[in-house]
């Protein structure tokens, strides 16, 4: 049975070939200039074939003979005849011959010309498509960035300055964006070589346009185009869902605008959330209760300043090893650590990992309390400022201030 419809696929998937094949511009081109080069180089040969001619030329006679006597002899003619002039060593002397070898010259220059066309069309056709993000994306671990800002030009700047190995050809945008935008957009020479793929980042269709699969970070924007607060932060949802139903493994960050959205985000498997209103509100808060903040907190996060906020790997020999030693060893380096970032990475690998991890235990009570552990998981989970005892998890991350503002 299973050889049976193994056997059907392969026809099945033979026809559809077959039908594309037949059904394809180049090919009908093909067997048109087969047809055509097959009747006149038959033709040239019945004619040609056996011919002899008497040519008088200042009173002396001369006899040509026909040299077009094969099969091999007239599709050779037919063929250099209609590519080129001919090269001389073939050629007919009967006057219908000559005649057909000019009908073969003209056919020849229209063939030139339906094929150079044929090309230079799907050269535009191909760059149209480009030019309105229609074209599907082909490169593999690409960053994609879906949505769009009033601002983009100055969120790619940032990203960009943050991102030393920023080249803009392994970058994708999708967004519903206006063509001018995009081109306003690409004008900066630092984003000409960006991917644009044009359409809804909810839709499945579009996402794999942009090889969503293969992707090695995606961040969904809360979109600004003509979309209300709420209306941004559910589409913002659909995405993720619609990003994580493709592939489970891409590592998602989402930006919101308003926080009750973040428990579904949660459960969509995104692997980190944006709360920017949430944080201009906290921000305005700190700033005036506490004097000065708003100096310090612009500093850490303006990426034009020496001074930034970072996570980098812990060492492998500090992994199920007390905080205090890592906080010596950053130290030792000019760095300053202010607290761990855990279950980093792609969550959906962290938990079942995790999850291997709990169910290793023979006892069931204590088997119901690592699952509990594993199901409220959160990732990317900051440990500020722990106590020097405390035990650094595997898959975490340094939480650094490195740099300096300091007038030397």
């Amino acid at each position: 049975m299973e050889l049976k419809f193994k056997k059907l696929t392969l026809y099945r998937n033979v026809k559809i070939i077959t039908y594309n094949l037949f059904h394809s511009m180049v090919f009908r081109i093909f067997a048109v200039c087969f047809v055509v080069l097959f009747i006149f180089s038959t033709a040239i040969l019945y004619i040609e074939q056996g011919y002899t001619r008497i040519v008088t030329s200042h009173g002396q006679q001369e006899v040509l003979q026909s040299n077009i006597n094969s099969i091999e002899d007239s599709i050779w003619w037919a063929i250099v005849t209609s590519t080129t002039v001919g090269y001389g060593d073939k050629y007919p002397i009967s006057r219908l011959g000559r005649i057909i070898g000019i009908l073969t010259m003209f056919f020849g220059m229209a063939l030139v010309g339906v094929i150079t066309g044929n090309i230079a069309s799907t050269l535009v056709e191909k760059q149209l498509k480009e030019d309105r993000g229609l074209k599907p994306v082909k490169i593999k671990n690409h960053y994609v960035i879906c949505g769009w800002k009033k601002d983009m030009a100055m969120v790619l700047s940032s990203i960009a300055m943050r991102k030393e190995d920023f080249a803009g050809y392994d970058v994708v945008l999708v967004c519903m964006a206006e063509s001018e935008q995009i081109e306003n957009l690409k004008s900066n020479i630092l984003f000409s070589n960006i991917h644009y793929v044009y359409g809804d980042h909810i839709d499945e269709h579009v996402l794999n346009r942009a090889n969503i699969r293969y992707a090695r970070k995606v961040l969904v924007l809360a979109d600004e185009l003509g979309k209300s607060g709420q209306d941004a932060d559910s589409r913002t949802v659909m995405s993720v869902m619609s990003i994580k139903a493709i592939s489970k493994s891409v590592y998602v960050c989402a930006e919101i605008i308003d926080q009750k959205y973040e428990r579904y985000l949660r459960l969509s498997g995104c692997d980190e959330v944006i709360l920017t209103h949430n944080y201009s509100k906290n921000i305005i808060a700190d700033v005036f209760a506490k004097s000065g903040l708003a100096h310090v907190i612009g500093e850490l996060i303006d990426v034009s300043t020496p001074v930034s906020l970072t996570t980098e790997d812990i060492p492998a020999h500090f992994i199920n090893k007390p905080y205090s030693g890592l906080i010596e060893y950053f130290a030792n380096k000019n760095k300053i650590l202010i607290g761990l970032l855990e279950n980093t990475g792609n969550f959906y690998e962290r938990k079942r990992l995790a999850l291997q991890e709990a169910q290793k235990t023979p006892d069931i009570s204590k088997l119901v309390d690592n699952l509990r552990i594993v199901k409220t998981m959160i990732p990317n989970y900051p440990v500020l400022n722990p106590d020097k005892n405390y035990i650094i998890k595997n898959f975490s991350k340094a939480v650094l201030i490195e740099g300096s503002s300091a007038n030397v």
